[in-house]
């Protein structure tokens, strides 16, 4: 078993490394990643808890993280926020927060009792090249594998499939939802297809919560759009 320190993997790649070394190199930068993304999802959560931006005269964390940390999307940070919530760092570390954040997707979409202190063994429903469904355990899916199994739950029952842009904001509501909820409470957000539009179902909502999460859906409303001034009729000029 081969060790590699921080200063090790960050200089010039030494010379006669084996394939074993450059593979035990790499699985623990990816276990690096996790952990400093599921720190970064505390801190988020820890900011939208205490309401530090608001107490710093800011609308909101996302107004602030916004104009301070432009290099990472509220997306991204809603995604650390949620995963950080439902699972512990040395789960971030062995699974990756890309492949957690698929899970807990998935565990919405087929309402499916996900272990989040050893998530590993869930069996998860992959379809293959014929999409015939194979059951594998989480910690055997890729991200690749994690995404079939979603888009097969998500399957549109009319004929008409639901647009990217309205599955990825799904994804995003779903994901800042779990970050203000603690997972015992067991709040789910789950979207049907109706005739080719979204339809949301809150599920699990205790009455003293609903604020709370009016607040969660606020933190990951999209901006606006801007309106198409093409297409409005000109004013009349001043006579």
């Amino acid at each position: 078993m081969f060790t590699w320190t921080a200063k090790d993997i960050q200089g010039a790649v030494p010379e006669g490394m084996t394939l074993e070394q450059v593979r035990a190199a790499m699985l623990q930068l990816l276990a690096e990643e996790g952990a400093h993304h599921h720190r970064m999802g505390q801190l988020y959560n820890y900011t939208v808890a205490h309401k530090l931006a608001e107490r710093a005269g800011y609308k909101d964390a996302r107004e602030y993280f916004g104009q301070h940390l432009r290099d990472l999307s509220q997306a991204t940070l809603t995604t650390y926020g949620a995963v950080a919530n439902a699972f512990h760092e040395e789960v971030s570390r062995r699974f990756g927060v890309t492949r957690l954040a698929l899970l807990l997707t998935y565990e919405e979409v087929a309402d499916l009792a996900v272990n989040h202190a050893e998530p590993g063994g869930s069996l998860i429903e992959v379809p293959g090249e014929n999409w015939e469904v194979m059951p594998k355990p989480f910690s055997e899916c890729s991200v690749e594998e994690m995404r079939r199994a979603i888009q097969r739950k998500r399957k549109p029952s009319s004929s008409k499939p639901l647009p990217p842009s309205d599955l990825a904001l799904v994804n995003l509501y779903q994901q800042s939802v779990s970050s203000h909820f603690s997972y015992g409470e067991a709040v789910r957000v789950q979207v049907r297809n109706h005739k080719g539009k979204a339809v949301l179902d809150f599920k699990g909502v205790p009455l003293a919560q609903v604020a709370k999460l009016v607040e969660a859906l606020m933190d990951s409303l999209p901006p606006e759009p801007l309106r198409d001034v093409t297409a409005e009729a000109p004013l009349p000029l001043a006579s």
